[in-house]
């Protein structure tokens, strides 16, 4: 389908292009890889195209020290590009103007926040108010967002993690910005907590913000996101729709049947382009089907149905199995571990 680049332009809030920022090795690792005769690996992004749209929730993922938190630093405009473009609204971020514009339009939650020292909550973001030229009033309007308006008072040092992470939020939120970079923004909050987040970040795409989260918590993410950006070893190595991104990789398009009398996996094994899987269920049997040269279409699921009960089996479930993000990010990046486990990025 053709876009104008008219349209492209408004609808592109941030894009990198060929963009990278390596971080310099400790002496301990340079000393290791001189003694090994080796070179110390990259650390950071070594290459990193992407563009952000209106609009949309994009989710980032991938094994630890990928680069993600890296990522997220360069758009937040924290870290600048050591090579590549970085665009603001179609236009190269170049002088301090720029770089200003480029991060009064991005709100940041990072990873950790450490907020020791004297203070409540309330001090916190009413300095942040003043820094950004906001009304103090916004603080409270933010802690009311959050959740932290019954802590307004209490010393940091009170906190919990949960809180710490919602003060994290409060400040991210400050100024209505147009993009919002959460680095992995469920850790410490309670299911109450998360399902409220949820709702948040939905509301704030509806208005027409724009949301990247990066976290290992993959089911969180599959239930949360419309698109899905993969990183390893320093590199964006797919980005897109869950299906396009399923296409790219080789992914099966995956259908689960179960039925009542004679299973059919045995017929069913005499389609090359079909992989047949037993899985456990109810009521006779249950079985994955998964293809890769088309998804499962309208017809074919007719055409299997018809198939399938000729002979006299009967079906009492079908549906297509969703995406997912473990199986696409095991087949971008060779990794078969539970990635869920991991809780720490670079």
């Amino acid at each position: 389908m053709f876009t104008s680049p008219l349209a492209y332009l408004m609808a592109t809030l941030l894009e990198l292009e060929r963009v990278r920022h390596l971080h310099r090795n400790n002496r301990a690792t340079r000393a290791a890889a001189r003694a090994r005769s080796i070179t110390p690996p990259n650390r950071g992004l070594i290459e990193a195209d992407i563009r952000l749209e209106k609009g949309h929730i994009l989710g980032l993922v991938g094994p630890n020290g990928a680069g993600k938190s890296t990522l997220m630093s360069v758009l937040a405009g924290i870290l600048p590009p050591q090579r590549g473009i970085l665009r603001v609204n179609g236009a190269p971020v170049v002088t301090d103007a720029d770089r200003f514009s480029h991060r009064k339009m991005v709100g940041f939650m990072p990873e950790r926040v450490g907020w020791s020292g004297p203070g409540t909550p309330k001090d916190i973001l009413e300095r942040l108010c003043v820094i950004r030229g906001l009304n103090r009033g916004v603080a409270m309007d933010l802690l009311e967002i959050v959740g932290l308006r019954s802590r307004t008072n209490d010393q940091l040092s009170s906190l919990s993690q949960g809180m710490r992470q919602r003060l994290s939020l409060a400040a991210a939120l400050m100024g209505d910005p147009q993009i919002l970079l959460l680095d992995e923004p469920m850790n410490g909050f309670d299911p109450v907590a998360q399902a409220a987040l949820r709702e948040m970040i939905r509301q704030r795409v509806d208005d027409g913000a724009t949301v990247v989260i990066s976290s290992h918590r993959l089911n969180e993410l599959e239930r949360l996101v419309d698109r899905v950006a993969i990183m390893h070893q320093g590199r964006i190595i797919t980005r897109g729709s869950f299906s396009s991104v399923e296409h790219d990789l080789g992914v099966g398009h995956r259908l689960l049947i179960s039925g009542l009398g004679l299973s059919p996996k045995e017929r069913l094994d005499e389609n090359p382009l079909i992989q047949v899987e037993d899985v456990e269920g109810e009521p006779d049997w249950t079985l994955k089907l998964t293809r890769y040269d088309q998804s499962w279409s309208a017809d074919l699921r007719a055409g299997l149905v018809e198939r399938i009960c000729k002979e006299g089996t009967r079906l009492t479930l079908m549906e297509i199995v969703p995406p997912n993000l473990e199986g696409i990010l095991s087949a971008a990046t060779g990794l078969k571990r539970d990635l869920a486990l991991q809780e720490e990025s670079e």
